[in-house]
């Protein structure tokens, strides 16, 4: 049986040279994060921008969510006059959403079929917010990923429905439940506000 050796390692001449960026170079993927808490919850907004679509997480799980594309009409009738009515306060200057917009669920589902409604609005306000900051003509799709935590109001509508107690809700009842409730509008109006402040496109 030999005892012959493996001959030694030579030093490689492969060399790994690192450049740091100047500290005034902008990111190569525009990025930008915020966190705050919202009635209790921590919340992080993310939005990064492509160049054919924007992409916004928000999130109060720190996961990603149910996965939504809004896509917006570029033509100039796509920008109303800030009369449509929304859940929201004249302090949150939101625009309204955009009639031409259509909502695509990609992947994922709703906590309850009640929140779909209320999911959906939350995307077409995102759509909406980053449409109106971009040229009219620019036509990038919007691709959301939203997930909540339950809130009072959502826990509310379950323990009314779980009863039973002559309380026969259908689930466009219970939307409209989650999405006129003080805290529902609290947050919305909240997130949005994060949604602002993360302009990237």
């Amino acid at each position: 049986m030999s005892n012959r050796q493996p001959p030694p390692a030579t030093p490689s001449t492969f060399q790994i040279i690192v450049t740091p960026l100047p500290p005034t170079t902008s990111p190569i993927l525009p990025t930008k994060t915020i966190t705050t808490t919202i009635l209790g919850h921590a919340t992080t907004v993310i939005a990064q921008s492509f160049t054919d679509r924007v992409f916004i997480t928000i999130t109060q799980l720190s996961r990603f969510g149910v996965l939504y594309q809004a896509s917006t009409s570029p033509s100039p009738s796509s920008h109303t006059d800030g009369s449509a009515a929304a859940p929201t306060t004249t302090a949150a200057n939101l625009p309204p959403p955009l009639p031409t917009t259509i909502v695509t669920k990609l992947v994922g589902t709703e906590p309850t079929p009640g929140h779909v409604a209320l999911y959906q609005l939350y995307v077409s306000q995102v759509a909406s917010i980053v449409h109106h900051a971009m040229d009219a003509n620019a036509g990038r799709s919007v691709v959301v990923s939203l997930a909540l935590k339950a809130s009072a109001s959502a826990d509310g509508v379950g323990k009314e429905r779980g009863r039973g107690g002559g309380q026969d809700w259908d689930d466009d009842e219970a939307g409209e439940m989650l999405m006129s409730s003080e805290d529902e509008r609290q947050r919305f109006v909240a997130i949005m506000g994060l949604v602002q402040q993360c302009r990237v496109w």
